[in-house]
């Protein structure tokens, strides 16, 4: 390579220094600027997303607050559907539409678990208030963990029935 080197003139050392830094000009372009690039407009994407999930929740915020107190005070003794808790929560997810979603229901003492998932938000915190007002139960417990899809959510709650003296 040496010899090859020494053999060239000078004008055509310079073109090939020339076109070997223009070659790691365009392999660094390609190889590092060039995915740098799609990984920050992708990342932008994800961001924005989140912003509007986010802005989402925050409006949602108050009417799930709303609910959460009107449960607590209507969930009276005429409002109540008895059965068991294990057959109410079951028919009333499928009932709301929740039937692909559902994964597991699992009695638990006097309790039951429950396992959704990709439920829609909006469908499920229906359903959590239906639970509630309708059938006089109790959420004692409730995780919910975003989905894959946007506006999808996988959730975990145990579900038991309310006191007797509570409305």
């Amino acid at each position: 390579m040496r010899i090859w080197w020494e053999n060239l003139a000078q004008r055509e050392r310079r073109i090939v220094l020339l076109a070997g830094l223009l070659l790691m000009l365009v392999v660094g372009f390609l190889f590092v600027i060039e995915p740098a690039l799609e990984r920050r407009d992708a990342l932008r994407g994800q961001l924005q997303n989140l912003v509007n999930e986010q802005a989402w929740m925050e409006a949602q915020a108050p009417a799930v607050r709303a609910r959460a107190q009107a449960g607590v005070r209507g969930a009276t003794a005429a409002g109540r559907s008895g059965g068991s808790p294990l057959g109410i929560v079951d028919v009333s997810a499928r009932s709301a539409g929740l039937g692909s979603a559902l994964r597991r229901v699992r009695p638990q003492e006097s309790a039951v678990e429950a396992e959704l998932e990709g439920a829609p938000y909006a469908e499920l915190m229906r359903w959590l208030a239906t639970l509630e007002d309708r059938h006089g139960l109790r959420i004692t417990t409730l995780s919910i963990d975003r989905g894959s899809e946007s506006g999808r959510v996988n959730a975990q709650l145990r579900v038991e029935p309310a006191p007797a003296g509570r409305s």
